[in-house]
């Protein structure tokens, strides 16, 4: 595809349609293949939203918890966002609430939007919620803390202490551990076996540990005794910090890893890797704090003549955007070719830092199999990672120049990505590449800016081929665009109870392709900034189907721009502002003070959560008129932002009064 040209529009409290990541000048990268172009297919049927629910009618993100809850299911088939039994769970805790909105195993009341919290890192999924409080504890980040010890007294169990180890010894208890990393490379480990760090502990060089653990015994990588989490630091000539290749079935919790070069290269932190590897099952990384990798930046596209010193335009897909904090990619491997794929995934209450290109990364290869691009949406040699979970992690990407994305997830099917803060990204806080069926909720992203000669500096964008997304409970505050679907050649996605505050350019950013469908509503979106706009969108971008109802427009500044065009429907909105335009065509439209209770004085979260429980502003009062004045969408989850039910006609907005 050809990239598109950047027009600067005029500044309004709109809906943007523009371009996706590419230089300043290019506002969009040419991907590497434009494909056939697919039909998006509708966003209001099927797929993600079947069942009424969140992914059916059953409850929260992971089944019945607990150690070992069976096999991963699909996400998207009905009984809950991870039907059977959800992501397997680690020995320490269940994978999350179950049930809608059940008690949740370990971690607080959970829900399709989780009640009061819980803690995000001791062993369970991490409760929080859309409102339902903060997050709990979170990842703590910084190099103290740690989650308990997990390794304390367990059998089998190798033992490494960096400063009184014996490489002489056997390794097998705290009192002859091993010293150094090449001594526990050096083994064989087995299904059930720990690998144990003593807390406080340092090392430099690469953890490149050997084996696979089994369903019922994976084996697991974690500290022993309190303190500082232990620490590894990747060597000058080490790519990785922490690193897997074909393997399966591991675990990996309270590490410290960081890879700290002189200049930005190809470089890593925690690395799990796949080369004709076939499917590769059960990986969990937990409460790690994962910080300063000097990776470099390559974009798919974009102008060459924008390079700079770690930054380079048109390296294709398989090359660009591969370096960050924690990342699963694929590589062509020698020999036969076996389709390679990660399933049963869990990235979970990490704290992230200063990572570039990415704070956490999925890709999937192109080369000569065509295993990460999809031509249509019923492109069958398109191979997708699946029920991959994305949960609790704190990313903070504002010490880096480098720093883009923090959460890049390309090539995932009936996969999660909730309850995380991302605060400081470079392009796109959350980003969705090439994916089917995924479900963006509960996150609080804010701070994104323009890095690395990048277009873009948005909080969610549902990018390229990008099929059933849904995109819902999220705090949206504080990034050059909000919500940016950039949906091309093909796509449909659902944007509903998000509350978008002050984003600095568009609030809703509308640049899909023509055959492309979203529909957007139940959402609160506000700006007290001039020269913004709450949603626009020009060119073809504008050909695409767009369907807006229930949403709160309020512009607080002089300007509100919506953009209008023949397949945009607006429908059952309230506008609000001396600035904003009503659009034409919204018959059932209320043009009148939404009576919030103190909109803009949501704050920003932090390590501990999201800051959820600072939006109680966003709350109709008595005698709202968007009480009751909404219009019923079919399958649109039945819970408002809060959890509350919505139990007649919808309120316009992300709340429901009771």
């Amino acid at each position: 595809m050809v990239a598109r040209r950047w027009k600067p529009p005029l500044f309004a409290l709109a809906i943007l349609v523009a371009g996706c990541h590419a230089s300043g000048a290019q506002q969009g990268e040419a991907g590497t293949d434009a494909g056939a172009t697919g039909s998006g297919g509708s966003a209001a049927t099927g797929g993600a939203v079947d069942g009424g629910g969140v992914h059916g009618s059953g409850g929260a993100a992971a089944g019945s918890g607990g150690a070992s809850a069976g096999d991963a299911g699909p996400i998207v088939d009905g009984g809950g966002q991870s039907s059977s039994g959800g992501m397997k769970a680690s020995a320490t805790g269940g994978a999350g609430g179950g049930g809608a909105p059940g008690s949740g195993g370990a971690t607080g009341t959970g829900g399709v939007v989780p009640g009061t919290g819980g803690t995000a890192r001791s062993g369970g999924a991490g409760g929080g919620g859309a409102a339902g409080g903060s997050q709990g504890t979170g990842a703590s980040g910084g190099s103290t803390g740690g989650a308990a010890a997990a390794c304390d007294g367990v059998s089998p169990a190798y033992y490494l202490d960096s400063a009184a180890g014996d490489d002489a010894a056997d390794g097998k208890t705290p009192g002859t551990a091993w010293k150094s990393l090449a001594k526990i490379n050096a083994v064989a480990l087995q299904p059930g076996d720990h690998v144990c760090l003593k807390a406080g502990g340092k090392w430099t060089g690469r953890f490149h540990p050997s084996g696979s653990g089994s369903a019922s015994a994976p084996i697991v990588v974690s500290q022993y005794g309190t303190g500082a989490r232990p620490s590894i630091a990747a060597g000058a000539m080490d790519d990785s910090a922490v690193y897997l290749l074909n393997q399966q079935y591991w675990e990996i919790a309270n590490l410290e890893v960081t890879n700290t070069k002189s200049s930005p290269g190809d470089y890593r932190g925690i690395s799990v890797n796949g080369q004709n590897g076939g499917t590769l099952n059960h990986i969990v990384i937990r409460d790690c704090f994962v910080h300063d990798v000097t990776g470099e930046v390559d974009w798919i596209g974009g102008d060459t003549a924008d390079n700079q010193p770690g930054v380079t335009f048109e390296t294709g897909w398989d090359a660009a955007k591969r370096t960050g904090g924690i990342v699963f990619d694929v590589q062509a491997g020698s020999g036969t070719v076996v389709k390679t794929t990660f399933n049963d995934v869990l990235v979970e209450g990490n704290t992230v830092q200063n990572c570039s290109f990415g704070g956490i990364v999925f890709k999937q290869l192109d080369g000569t199999v065509h295993w990460g691009n999809r031509s249509s949406a019923g492109d069958t040699t398109w191979t997708p990672h699946r029920g991959v979970v994305v949960r609790g992690n704190y990313v903070n990407q504002t010490g880096s120049a480098l720093a883009c994305d923090g959460i890049y997830a390309t090539n995932m099917q009936s996969s999660l990505i909730e309850q995380n803060v991302i605060n400081g990204a470079g392009t796109s806080a959350i980003e969705l590449y090439q994916t089917d069926s995924v479900v963006v909720q509960k996150n609080e992203v804010f701070g994104t800016k323009r890095k690395a000669n990048g277009a873009d500096w948005n909080g969610i964008d549902t990018d390229k081929a990008t099929t059933k997304t849904v995109i819902q409970y999220n705090y949206i505050h504080d990034n050059g665009d909000g919500i940016l679907l950039c949906q091309f050649p093909f796509g449909d996605s659902i944007v509903r109870y998000n509350i978008l505050q002050n984003n600095s350019r568009y609030q809703i950013y509308l640049h899909s392709d023509p055959s492309t469908a979203s529909q957007i509503y139940n959402n609160t979106v506000y700006n007290d900034r001039s020269l913004t706009a709450v949603a626009y969108g020009y060119g073809d971008a504008l050909m695409a189907t767009y369907t807006l109802q229930n949403n709160i427009f309020f512009a607080a500044a002089a300007s509100g721009v919506l953009t209008t065009a023949a397949k945009i429907t607006y429908d059952h909105n309230l506008y609000f502002g001396s600035g904003i335009m009503l659009p034409a065509g919204d018959g059932k439209a209320v043009r009148s003070d939404p009576k919030l209770a103190a909109p803009g004085t949501g704050s920003s979260g932090a390590a501990s959560g999201p800051a959820f429980s600072s939006l109680g502003g966003y709350k109709l009062q008595a005698g709202s008129p968007a009480i009751d004045a909404g219009i019923v969408v079919p399958n649109s989850g039945g819970m408002d932002f809060w959890g509350s039910p919505v139990v007649r006609a919808p309120d316009i907005g992300a709340f429901e009064a009771p």
